[in-house]
């Protein structure tokens, strides 16, 4: 049972530099944030990058292309069980967000969260656990299938209900004056309860962002951290099994800040190269003899680089034809191209997808 939170005694001189960068970053993707006339042209793209992360470390995989074709339709796609998984993780990430509107964090907003996130799966990822429900059995982490290897176990089902509320409360307290300290905690606490069968660190990145929205830190959900912590995945468990292990706080907590600033830059970046392409896009397009209707396809293809051209027109308001011609003018300046062997005819935009990866 990991004693409730916050800690004892935490020397917060000795990540004071990691503190004070990550908070510079989230500053700079904070201001960038208020330049988007419209945020959700890049919030949707982000949010699907995460879950593309999150549950890779989790063992699901697929990529960010084979995700936005699985959710415009493509047959292809639609036969992977993991891509309906890994939508999953967006709906219940939207669905979390969404529903801080009406309720704090807490116990019933995470479950709502893990009932999205394993509805429908395969059952060997989830599909035999109670989505949305509390463990029922001692769950555990390493060890080949035998608890007495176990590198790690979490906290008894009996007493997962109170130290769940117990975390809500800290989370939720009235003084909050350090978040990124806050979020580096409650995530380690979350996945040292391990409160369900399966799910467990999806759910408890998940949190990070609900946290930081809730708290004012951003005011968009922009700051993501799995594509982070995937690549320094060893070390990111390790460090909290030190916590548990040793109560190596303040080597955990630096951490999550140096994630947290590394994050931010990657987003900024992400978002910098977005708004640069945009921008071009509509400037190659925006003559007299260009259809409006052009650029506001442009614009949606940021939000979904693809799309069918059904979808197009009824996102639009026009008819097939309309769209498809325009779309036809696209494909042949290089900024469109058809995906082969779809039905329906599915439309990429290949800078938007190379826009959105790291690097």
């Amino acid at each position: 049972m990991p004693a409730p939170l916050p800690p004892e005694r935490i020397d917060v001189a000795s990540f004071l530099p990691e503190l004070t960068r990550a908070t510079q970053a989230v500053g700079e993707l904070k201001g960038i944030s208020r330049t988007i006339p419209n945020p959700l042209l890049l919030v949707r793209p982000l949010q699907r990058r995460e879950a593309v992360s999150s549950s890779s470390m989790g063992g699901t995989y697929t990529t960010l292309t084979d995700l936005f074709l699985f959710e415009a339709g493509a047959n292809d796609a639609a036969t992977r069980g993991d891509n309906r998984e890994v939508l999953n993780y967006v709906r219940a990430l939207e669905g979390a967000i969404d529903g801080l509107a009406d309720l704090p964090i807490s116990t019933r907003l995470i479950r709502d969260a893990h009932r999205v996130l394993l509805s429908g799966v395969a059952r060997h990822r989830g599909a035999a656990v109670d989505a949305g429900e509390l463990k029922r059995d001692q769950n555990w982490i390493g060890g080949g299938g035998r608890i007495d290897s176990a590198r790690f176990i979490p906290a008894p089902p009996a007493e997962t209900p109170g130290a769940l509320d117990t975390l809500m409360g800290f989370v939720n307290r009235e003084q909050r004056p350090a978040p990124l300290i806050d979020a580096a905690l409650a995530h380690y606490q979350f996945e040292a309860i391990h409160p369900f069968a399966d799910g467990n660190g999806r759910v408890g990145r998940m949190l990070i962002t609900l946290m930081l929205i809730d708290n004012g830190t951003l005011p968009q959900p922009l700051l993501y951290m799995s594509p982070y912590l995937e690549r320094h995945k060893d070390r990111y468990i390790d460090l909290m099994y030190a916590v548990s292990r040793d109560g190596a706080w303040e080597e955990w907590i630096a951490f999550f800040l140096e994630a947290v600033a590394e994050s931010a830059a990657e987003t900024i970046s992400v978002v910098e190269r977005l708004q640069d392409l945009q921008r071009e896009y509509r400037e190659r397009f925006q003559t007299a003899r260009r259809s409006a209707l052009m650029l506001r396809i442009i614009d949606l293809a940021f939000e979904r680089p693809v799309r069918s051209i059904t979808d197009f027109a009824e996102a639009l308001g026009v008819t097939y034809g309309g769209a498809a011609n325009n779309i036809g003018e696209l494909i042949a300046q290089g900024v469109a191209e058809e995906v082969g062997g779809t039905y329906p005819k599915l439309i990429r935009f290949p800078g938007v997808l190379a826009a959105l990866q790291v690097g």
